[in-house]
């Protein structure tokens, strides 16, 4: 599954990196789900007969970059690494995560199974989503986005996010909390977690109000992490990004890079600062009332 997806998020890249032309873009990303689906269908009910996880073309669940995956699993050794040397095992520690935004569950594998590979005594992995469809289909006409609004509504998405964590090995230690994070955040502890995600609505204001939501929640000492930053706001026509907020994906102009303008609007004002970001994930560590930038390489 893996390899699979590599594959076609290099193929992905390769386009990227030679169009800008957002509509032609759009007009090939309709193209190819169109010609692939009847494949991610039966892909899908093989994965199924077979007990394992499904991301594919079939109910756009080959979401994000799978190169970012790396760099979840080097977070979570990262603290475990920085808690050992205050004399904290990880065999004697709590370690607790909350993704904003969860879809078919492929970021909650990843923080469930990076959780187990460092023996922690008490992982725990928190999925917040409504599994509502999200989009305005006015302002975003890709094909994609239609499937996905869809699957949504219809309760789909939210069965393939607990069939894959369960296929993953992981259900025992991740729970999907259904709302979003708005609405359901406030049942929790200040100060729990130790690392919180967020990749849920691309929208500029939706990316600024979960920053500030989930703020309270982070312990001192724990990172704040999200994916989708493929251009920081420092690097990007500013004026082309603000008049393009109303898309989920545009291509700058300057740069010629595909990227979200919501998250990159909405992390650079929070941050004010380009911060560090490697495939799109974004990390800094809470230092009291700041943000330090944190090395994974």
């Amino acid at each position: 599954m893996a390899k699979g997806l590599n594959l076609t998020y290099r193929m992905k890249l390769f386009v990227l990196a030679r169009i800008r032309n957002i509509r032609l873009l759009n007009f090939l990303d309709n193209v190819y789900h169109l010609t692939c689906l009847p494949f991610g269908f039966l892909s899908y009910v093989v994965h199924k007969l077979m007990g394992r996880p499904y991301f594919g073309v079939w109910l756009g669940t080959s979401q994000g970059n799978p190169f970012r995956h790396k760099y979840m699993g080097k977070s979570i050794a990262y603290l475990v690494a920085e808690r050992e040397k205050k004399g904290l095992p990880a065999s004697q520690s709590d370690f607790w995560v909350l993704e904003i935004g969860a879809y078919a569950g492929a970021s909650a594998i990843q923080w469930g199974q990076a959780l187990k590979k460092q023996n922690i005594a008490n992982p725990f992995v928190f999925s917040v989503d409504p599994w509502e469809g999200y989009f305005d289909l006015e302002k975003n006409h890709r094909l994609r986005y239609r499937m996905m609004n869809h699957a949504l509504a219809t309760g789909t998405i939210l069965e393939l996010f607990k069939w894959n964590v369960h296929a993953a090995g992981i259900s025992e230690i991740c729970e999907p909390v259904i709302g979003t994070a708005e609405s359901v955040l406030p049942r929790f502890v200040k100060n729990t977690f130790d690392v919180i995600y967020i990749d849920g609505n691309h929208d500029y204001e939706a990316v600024k109000k979960d920053i500030r939501t989930v703020l309270p929640l982070l312990k001192d000492g724990g990172l704040l992490c999200g994916d989708d930053l493929e251009a920081q706001l420092g690097d990007v026509d500013e004026d082309y990004l603000r008049n393009n907020l109303d898309t989920d994906m545009a291509v700058d102009p300057k740069t010629g890079i595909a990227f979200h303008p919501g998250v990159a609007l909405a992390v650079g004002e929070f941050f004010k600062r380009n911060i560090p970001c490697y495939e799109g994930y974004w990390v800094v560590q809470k230092n009291g009332a700041e943000f330090e930038d944190v090395t994974l390489e």
